[in-house]
């Protein structure tokens, strides 16, 4: 595409250079730059990309946009603009030709319960005989093709290049997650969804977001966005969870079709009776058309939620109800959300990907209510994240359970230890029993050793996750391949004694 073509949408401060240039490709990182590329220089947390001009350069880039001052190169053509991450974005949209308005984008936020409920869609569309992509935490579905995730939202130009590759693999749909990163940092910018969808939103994430006001300003960009389309504004809605404390927040500034859901407050889409135990629940949706009895595989109230939330979306794509049930009736949960694990052991384990205090709070609170014996919790928590919440973290773990063991998440650059610490002092609010163990697999089969026929052992905060994080290194593991290993060695083990 020439450059002065993919300048089309942008505003831009000065220009440097040739703009009758063709540009193979738009890339942000110096490494993976081919020939004919453009390259655009963004500030990241730990880089700035304006320090690999010449990097980039070098590898082939011919054009540069930049938000910052930067030493002209002979025959390279420079762009300068207010905000290169926004940039980023439109070029994107422009260079892979406006994929989103091909497609009916859904896109789900909120702190928790983002994955469960794309994937709750997804189902659901399939199940209407809809082909659905779907860019999650986990997961990236493109037509046929499932690869693993890096990201809840991947950058503007690797969401957009995705997103044209469901309009060529003749998807319909998309059914995105958009975290309050990708919207304070304009990942989606550009992006033209047909639905925006809240869960609910907790004190979270200020390791990138000043404060909670800002934090609340960001997720409400998705909706805000619904206001300026290029499609027809009657094929547009906001749903909205109303049980939620700030839903008036989205709910105010909307222009769109709204739809609510709720349990406690009045609501277009509705639970009631409701019937929830370890393994499963079911309850009765009432709807504007009409009810349905719903049954999901798998516990929680917060489960009946997110159930909620992905049937209001439908509704807005009118799909029957009967499609709705029958679609959950056979979904068995998102990877590594409440994944009950029975490898023959006489006590209970789950693994979830709860690693906030909100998500936390809400999966042990359900466990508490359905113990007959004692809770045994294994968590810790992420490393470079907002440490302020850790301390409110342990008193959650410590509330619900009987026994906490305190260890390592992805620690990253900081010392897992000192992590562990910051948990503790929130435990030992709570007076309950605990004990750190860095070692993430030593944590593990402690809590096994431990657990006694009737117990429930919890372990949070990696679900899927296929690797532990340090400062230098990155080794393997998995929770649910660990406690296999740990239950069906020792089964081994006592059978040869």
């Amino acid at each position: 595409m020439r450059l002065s073509q993919l300048l089309t949408n942008l505003e831009v401060q000065k220009i440097q250079g040739d703009l009758n240039l063709d540009i193979k490709g738009i890339y942000h990182d110096s490494r993976s730059i081919e020939k004919d590329g453009l390259f655009v220089g963004i500030k990241g947390f730990s880089f700035n990309g304006h320090c690999f001009v010449d990097e980039a350069i070098r590898r082939g880039a011919i054009a540069l946009v930049v938000e910052e001052e930067v030493d002209p190169w002979p025959g390279i053509t420079t762009i300068k603009v207010a905000d290169s991450r926004q940039a980023l974005a439109l070029l994107a949209n422009q260079f892979y030709d406006f994929p989103s308005q091909k497609l009916k984008l859904i896109g789900v936020t909120g702190t928790n319960g983002k994955t469960t409920v794309a994937y709750m869609l997804r189902a659901i569309l399939s199940e209407a005989g809809y082909k659905t992509g779907l860019l999650s935490t986990p997961q990236n579905i493109i037509g046929d093709k499932i690869s693993p995730s890096r990201m809840t939202t991947m950058e503007s130009v690797d969401l957009q290049k995705s997103l044209r590759e469901m309009v060529e693999q003749k998807d319909e749909y998309a059914v995105i997650e958009v975290s309050s990163h990708a919207l304070k940092l304009s990942r989606v910018a550009g992006c033209d969804f047909e639905v925006a969808i809240f869960t609910n939103i907790s004190n979270e994430h200020f390791e990138i977001h000043k404060n909670f006001t800002d934090y609340l300003e960001s997720k409400k960009k998705l909706f805000l966005s619904l206001n300026n389309s290029h499609k027809d504004a009657c094929r547009k809605f906001a749903v909205i969870n109303v049980d939620e404390e700030y839903s008036p927040e989205f709910i105010k500034d909307n222009k769109v079709n709204l739809i609510t859901y709720g349990v406690r407050e009045k609501a277009e889409v509705k639970a009631t009776d409701i019937k929830i135990n370890l393994k499963n629940c079911s309850f009765i949706v009432e709807t504007p058309r009409g009810r349905e009895k719903i049954y999901l595989n798998f516990g929680g109230g917060y489960n009946v939620y997110n159930a909620l939330a992905a049937i209001a979306a439908a509704i807005t794509q009118g799909i029957p109800l009967e499609k709705m049930s029958m679609a959950l009736g056979k979904f068995y949960g998102a990877p590594g959300r409440y994944k009950l694990l029975d490898f023959g052991q006489n006590y209970t384990v789950i693994v979830d990907f709860a690693h906030n205090y909100h998500g936390l709070g809400n999966i042990l609170s359900h466990l508490r209510s359905f113990a007959s014996c004692k809770v045994i919790t294994v968590f810790g928590h992420g490393g470079e994240k907002y440490s302020g919440v850790r301390p409110i973290i342990g008193e959650v773990l410590g509330a619900y359970s009987d026994y906490v063991i305190i260890t390592a998440d992805n620690p990253k650059s900081e010392d897992p230890f000192k992590i562990a610490q910051e948990i503790e002092a929130g435990v030992k609010k709570t007076g309950k029993d605990y004990i750190i163990m860095v070692d993430r697999v030593e944590a593990i089969e402690h809590a096994l050793r431990k657990a006694e026929p009737g117990d429930i052992v919890l372990i949070a905060g990696k679900g899927p996750e296929n690797e532990q994080i340090y400062r230098n290194k990155v080794i393997p593991h998995n929770d649910e391949e660990v406690v296999k290993k740990i239950i069906l060695g020792e089964r081994e083990r006592i059978g040869r004694m």
